[in-house]
């Protein structure tokens, strides 16, 4: 079932809603014309109605892009992590075989002039961790694929010409070769419900701004010619805003 997109429905309410008001408003005002007033506000709520979702709505596949990659990358990054170095090895040995097959010599892989050495943990990778590296006797140029590495352990690597190719890269090149994969462990798979993702918004911080902007609703009802939008909406607010106070 297709989840609806709440954030952009209600986004593009308002921007709509807003013109409307505005534009009513204003036209009802120097026309004295209910009928002309409404017939303006109709067309330019849904016109800045479909341009705010147009806009929204590309915004937000871009951030699901975004963050859905980022999340990719820190599942897979867990995932090898757990894995095994048999499990690490095998499926690297696929990913950087080509025209030549890459060869396994015990916890590295040689291929051509390079030598692989792969530790993927959950912290960063040390100074220790590079000179296991250096200490190794292949002649090869030697790079080290991990999840991150720890700035000291990156200056040494850079005197001791070891190349590191960091989770950004390591998620790239498996997803190009195809072999990332189908079932990360420990995959989240609970998903925060409706409610739950109110109740996370519905905190502390939202009571001020909602307090002074509906207090300066209800300031600025004593100055309109429509007050009733304004006492509705201020009132509005600041109900929210107590009832947000007291609740949490």
């Amino acid at each position: 079932m297709r989840r609806i997109n709440l954030p952009l429905i209600l986004d593009t309410l308002f921007a709509a809603l807003c013109a409307f008001l505005l534009f009513f408003t204003s036209i009802r005002y120097y026309t004295k014309s209910a009928f002309v007033a409404l017939g303006f506000a109709i067309v330019a709520c849904l016109l800045f109605g479909s341009l705010s979702f147009l806009y929204i709505s590309k915004k937000q596949n871009k951030h699901f892009l975004i963050s859905k990659n980022d999340k990719q990358k820190k599942l897979l990054s867990l995932h090898l992590s757990l894995s095994t170095d048999e499990y690490v090895l095998d499926l690297f040995s696929r990913c950087l075989s080509d025209e030549e097959k890459a060869k396994r010599a015990g916890s590295k892989i040689l291929k051509n002039e390079f030598a692989y050495f792969f530790n993927f943990k959950m912290q960063a990778i040390n100074e220790d961790d590079v000179a296991k590296v250096i200490k190794d006797k292949s002649e090869q140029k030697k790079i080290i694929f991990c999840n991150r590495i720890s700035a000291e352990a990156m200056l040494l690597c850079e005197n001791f010409a070891i190349e590191v190719k960091q989770i950004d890269y390591v998620y790239n090149l498996l997803k190009e070769s195809e072999l990332l994969p189908e079932k990360y462990i420990y995959e989240e798979q609970q998903k925060t419900n409706f409610f739950k993702r109110i109740k996370i918004r519905f905190n502390r911080k939202i009571c001020a701004p909602l307090f002074w902007s509906g207090l300066a609703l209800l300031a600025l009802s004593y100055f309109t010619f429509f007050p009733i939008y304004y006492i509705v909406t201020g009132s509005l607010m600041l109900i929210i805003s107590a009832v947000a106070l007291v609740v949490n």
